[in-house]
């Protein structure tokens, strides 16, 4: 936004929830903000190749790769159960699933030996993993998980990679969403008479909120604790549907 020289005003989750009808007037301005952000990330070589080229060089890619395995190497990891763990990650994004999951269907060792992969992606600042909770905010330890790459770049250079099919547009917005509120908040997934795609905590209210991008409809949703669920549109607005672009443009996140 800054980049471009989009000016909104920006503040806590309070705000935005409270204010987003506002900015109505900047969305299709922000929609494409969006649709690069999707392209580059957070990567400033990627966004500089985008506003020179109009799309992101394979040089910037390959360097970003090899950044990655000469980290890998240096800490004597194998980098083909870490290329594995990848791959698993990418093509279920957005799905629930468990380290045996990763484990068996995609050969990356044993358990012990996945979650040890898993643990890297986190350690070098890829990977964020999301836990489930319950409608009253108890932790399910013994629950699938849900995993995702933080930035949009890191699923496009790493699809690259692994010669797999990026997600679709909404699981990518999906994942930017967790990852961007996980900066803020302590994020979580409930998985209760349909899926909430990211549940904070904050003071002491639940909040979930649903990346939906094909028709949806204002409805008013109460599951335990969490009294209050938003839907992260394309396009649409309502009382408590809210356009993605708009959401992410003013909610204040840490830098």
């Amino acid at each position: 936004m800054e980049l471009f020289n989009v000016k909104i005003q920006k503040g806590d989750l309070d705000f935005v929830l409270s204010n987003y009808m506002r900015n109505v007037q900047f969305l299709s301005e922000l929609n494409e903000l969006l649709e690069k952000y999707l392209i580059t990330g957070d990567f400033p070589n990627a966004i500089r190749d985008f506003v020179k080229y109009g799309k992101v060089g394979e040089n910037t890619i390959s360097d970003f790769i090899s950044s990655i395995i000469s980290d890998v190497n240096k800490l004597r990891r194998s980098e083909t159960f870490f290329k594995l763990a990848i791959k698993g990650i990418i093509e279920r994004t957005a799905n629930d699933f468990s380290y045996h999951t990763l484990s068996k269907s995609f050969g990356v060792g044993t358990v012990k030996t996945t979650i040890s992969y898993v643990e890297l992606l986190q350690k070098l600042y890829l990977l964020k993993v999301l836990e489930q909770i319950d409608p009253e905010g108890n932790m399910l330890t013994m629950k699938e998980n849900k995993f995702y790459f933080i930035d949009p770049f890191i699923y496009r250079a790493f699809s690259f990679w692994t010669l797999t099919n990026l997600p679709d547009e909404t699981k990518l917005i999906e994942s930017v969403v967790i990852s961007h509120l996980s900066r803020i908040y302590d994020t979580f997934y409930i998985k209760a008479k349909g899926e909430i795609d990211a549940v904070i905590k904050s003071k002491e209210e639940i909040i979930g909120f649903e990346v939906k991008f094909g028709n949806v409809k204002a409805e008013k949703k109460i599951l335990g604790r969490m009294k209050k669920v938003y839907i992260l549109s394309k396009d649409k607005v309502d009382y408590n549907i809210i356009p993605v672009s708009i959401f992410l443009a003013m909610i204040d996140i840490p830098q």
